[in-house]
């Protein structure tokens, strides 16, 4: 065996062993504050002194809420000083969007989390935002969970990302590998993809049946055993967006009946 296969297995060896570790470790149960914050933030009018009262109860949470609020306000001439002045300055909606993601990264070393929580934004509000279009195109009944299940379909990426940060700092040959969002890639490498590794947090959280098929079928909706239509809303989102940034797709949308034919009909969502 030549140096560099010794490399790549050493490299394998080490990133299955690091990430079984870290899922041995488990999940824990979502913050308390995040339930409640659900009901709030969904009112038709936001009393903002219960959602600022819900998040206090947990200061290390709430803390992270600002924080990830502050960074996504950096572009702005807006900063908030209380996860109050958050709410206001991002609007129910995308605040509730921050306590979602700082919600689902949650895990592993605390150093970590706010990390996860910005690389998590930066790609799951596009999707969130695509999907939601999609789903009232194609008449997906529940457009709020279009947009949850957007925001939240990569989720098992989070383990991976966090094992390849450490492996990076050590050897360094992880760096050079397109492996993100290659299925095959991830299993060669990690031993699971990040749709197994969603699956597994997915139900460690008790997501509903909908918004697990989207988790674990949004690369092959075919395969979604509960509803196939909001997986393949998800998978045709990132197949959309993929074609906007001129980044090449690893998978080709299997669309339902109603979701092709409204997104051919509608030039800005056109596929072909």
């Amino acid at each position: 065996m030549d140096r560099k296969s010794q490399k790549l297995d050493g490299m394998r060896e080490y990133c299955r062993g690091h990430l079984a570790s870290l899922v041995s470790e488990g999940l824990d149960p979502f913050p308390r504050c995040v339930f409640d914050l659900d009901v709030l933030l969904n009112a038709p009018v936001v009393d903002l002194q219960k959602v600022s009262r819900a998040l206090n109860s947990d200061y290390g949470f709430s803390g992270r809420v600002l924080r990830l609020s502050n960074a996504v306000l950096v572009h702005s001439n807006e900063s908030a000083q209380s996860v109050t002045d958050a709410a206001v300055l991002l609007g129910p909606c995308l605040f509730h969007t921050a306590v979602l993601i700082c919600a689902v990264t949650e895990f592993g070393e605390h150093a970590s989390r706010d990390w996860n929580a910005e690389a998590l934004w930066s790609h799951g509000v596009k999707i969130a935002v695509t999907s939601e279009r999609i789903a009232e195109l194609s008449e997906y009944p529940v457009r709020g969970m279009a947009y949850v299940a957007g925001l939240l379909h990569d989720i098992g990426q989070l383990p991976l990302l966090m094992v390849a940060r450490d492996q990076e700092k050590t050897f360094n040959e992880l760096a050079a590998i397109q492996w993100q969002d290659n299925l095959g890639l991830e299993r060669d490498i990690f031993g699971l993809d990040h749709c197994q590794i969603g699956e597994w947090m997915a139900k460690s959280w008790g997501f509903s049946s909908s918004l697990t098929d989207a988790v674990v079928h949004h690369h092959e909706p075919s395969g979604a055993e509960n509803d196939s239509h909001l997986a393949e809303i998800v998978c045709a989102a990132e197949y959309y967006c993929s074609a906007l940034s001129a980044q090449p797709a690893t998978h080709t949308p299997w669309v339902h009946r109603n979701t092709s034919r409204s997104l051919t009909q509608n030039n800005s969502f056109a596929l072909a």
